[in-house]
């Protein structure tokens, strides 16, 4: 009698010695989870650009009236051959330099171009927070002070903390809500959110955890978040951001929102779309709301994330927008205490920890914001300067910097 086909990879685990222990997991994993998410994050562990095409989305159409930034008079011939020269290798897909509503810098690597959509991960976050304040406009969401549960009633039966959480607790990740942010486990909570073909299920099973609600960045609370404006306005996130922003503000292309297999939008990470349009959205900023004439935005929500002070005092993030900063690391508190008090600006005092060894730091809040994603991806906002600095890439791979403090240098250098 022949063997059953799916048997055969428990019988090879019978018969392999014990060091090939990374194979057993694989083939447990196989075997007893061939439907479920760690088979799919496992597949996924190195995303790559073509595998874009291998999710489930929801498409998001260009304008029918799209805006169009202009190209600089002049270009900077030292600036490009630094930055040509600088993004090479560094595992960049595009970067989008655009001031006073001017094109001064784009490039694409490897074979891309401005057609190409970008997957663009946390940056989402930011689109999400904005459609939230939209939605408290238009009176959907009647207050930011209300409870969740008012919204998704559902989440007290998992938890009856979620009574006492409000909407702007959740737009500054403020809830206590317990959820593994670790990105490199295939069991870790985000990664379930990533791969998970029911949303809402999983989003039933969340707590809140004891203690203090500081600012704690957990990516659920985005999810969280695109729920409520889902319940609020009665319409999927995807069909939300066409009205409210992508027809408004004249995207030039088309863009997709991963979706799980009921069609609900991941929203913590999953807004696929061009640098351009993701410049867009940070011109909409940049105008204080205001579109050619048309206040998409109030201007008061604008102002508080652009408002350094206000950052502060949210520990550099607020209302799904994180606050730029110059930080300097020092081994006591004297050195950081003398270090602040020789500069000409207001600079802070703070302490934390990394690896279990304590360190002092003294920061100092920049007049820019952005929206970030894991692998390097950003929006980036100068309103001092009028500059946008789009960045969508792999990872980081330049030696002697990372990411985000070689955008904050590059700002500083034009003028």
């Amino acid at each position: 009698m022949g063997i059953d086909e799916k048997y055969i990879p428990v019988i090879i685990l019978f018969l392999m010695p014990v060091k090939n222990l990374r194979i057993i997991y694989l083939l447990v994993v196989a075997v007893l989870f061939s439907s479920c998410y760690a088979v799919r994050a496992y597949k996924f562990r190195r995303f790559e650009l073509k595998d874009l095409d291998k999710f489930r989305v929801q498409q998001v159409r260009k304008s029918n009236a799209p805006f169009r930034f202009l190209y600089a008079h002049s270009t900077n011939a030292v600036l490009d051959a630094y930055l040509d020269t600088s993004l090479k290798n560094s595992g960049t897909y595009g970067f989008l330099i655009v001031k006073n509503d001017s094109i001064l810098y784009e490039r694409y690597f490897n074979g891309l171009n401005a057609e190409n959509v970008f997957p663009s991960f946390s940056v989402a976050k930011s689109f999400v927070g904005t459609l939230a304040q939209i939605a408290l406009q238009e009176g959907y969401i009647s207050s930011f002070d209300d409870p969740v549960t008012r919204y998704l009633p559902w989440l007290s039966k998992s938890d009856k903390a979620w009574n006492h959480i409000t909407v702007q607790q959740v737009l500054d990740m403020r809830t206590g809500v317990k959820s593994d942010e670790t990105y490199n486990s295939p069991f870790s909570d985000v990664i379930k959110f990533g791969f998970t073909r029911n949303m809402k299920a999983r989003l039933k099973k969340t707590k809140i955890g004891p203690g203090s609600k500081n600012f704690e960045y957990k990516s659920i609370n985005t999810q969280i978040l695109g729920a409520v404006i889902e319940a609020a306005t009665k319409k999927p996130l995807p069909v939300y951001l066409q009205e409210k922003l992508w027809d408004p503000l004249g995207m030039e292309s088309d863009a997709t929102w991963q979706t799980d297999a009921k069609g609900v939008a991941r929203a913590f990470c999953c807004l696929n779309a061009t640098l351009r349009d993701f410049a867009r959205l940070g011109r909409l900023y940049l105008n204080k709301g205001n579109w050619n004439g048309n206040q998409v935005l109030s201007e008061k929500w604008v102002s508080t994330i652009l408002n350094p002070d206000t950052m502060l005092a949210y520990q550099g993030y607020k209302n799904h927008w994180w606050s730029s900063r110059v930080i300097r690391r020092f081994n006591d508190s004297v050195q950081a205490a003398d270090f602040a008090a020789s500069q000409n600006s207001n600079w802070y005092i703070g302490k934390g920890s990394r690896n279990g060894n304590t360190f002092y730091s003294a920061y100092n809040n920049l007049p820019a914001v952005f929206a970030q994603g894991m692998l390097g991806q950003f929006v980036y906002i100068h309103p001092q300067k009028n500059l946008i600095i789009v960045r969508m890439g792999h990872g980081w791979k330049r030696s002697g910097s990372y990411a985000q403090r070689f955008i904050e240098n590059l700002a500083e250098m034009i003028d």
